[in-house]
């Protein structure tokens, strides 16, 4: 049985370099990805849906949910890491580097805050694989897919280093064995249209 780890679909946020608030919508071009994406994952024999209840995942989440007979849940924990006063600001007018590990946002999380946070993120994605016989499907944000790679599943470096967070990628892991990860930040499912590389 295997757990789908997905990043949302794109906003304009994501494409003009936005620390991003908890309702940004997607854009027109992450419609197309979140269409894309759910065209290619129907198939899949996925009994639970476990979204971050910010806007933008749930609505890439209900574009896949819409197809199928699904349980769909919502967990704060997967919500993307709060930088609390710089949401809504450019990357560009912020004078800290808001990645560094020492870094703590105003208002917001710290990073090992965050790790501690998405720790338990996990945990609890775990326990609902467990309690479910199909798949699941976990949609999330960028910075939460980014640490489970690292701090959960311990992937190599030169494998972290290869791995390209886009838009609606797809991480396939086994719930039995979280070693064990055939499909890493995978968007083979986007066409050449809606494919975009910025973060």
């Amino acid at each position: 049985m295997w757990i789908y780890l997905v990043r949302h679909a794109q906003t304009d946020g994501n494409a003009k370099r936005i620390v991003q608030l908890p309702d940004t919508p997607l854009s027109v071009d992450g419609e197309r990805q979140a269409k894309e994406f759910a065209q290619a994952y129907l198939h899949l024999p996925i009994s639970t849906i476990l979204s971050s209840d910010y806007a933008r995942a749930r609505a890439t989440a209900l574009a896949l949910h819409r197809h199928e007979k699904t349980v769909m849940l919502s967990s704060k924990l997967l919500r993307e890491r709060n930088f609390g006063d710089l949401r809504g600001v450019a990357y560009r007018d912020i004078p800290n580097d808001i990645f560094a590990l020492n870094f703590k946002p105003p208002s917001g999380e710290s990073h090992r805050d965050f790790v501690v946070r998405v720790g338990l993120a996990w945990q609890n994605v775990i326990n609902v694989a467990k309690s479910n016989e199909g798949e699941l499907l976990v949609m999330t944000h960028g910075l939460v897919v980014r640490c489970i790679l690292t701090e959960i599943l311990k992937l190599p470096t030169g494998v972290l280093n290869s791995a390209d967070i886009q838009n609606t990628c797809v991480t396939k892991i086994n719930k039995h064995n979280i070693a064990d990860v055939p499909l890493l930040c995978d968007v083979s499912h986007l066409s050449a249209q809606a494919s975009d590389k910025r973060e």
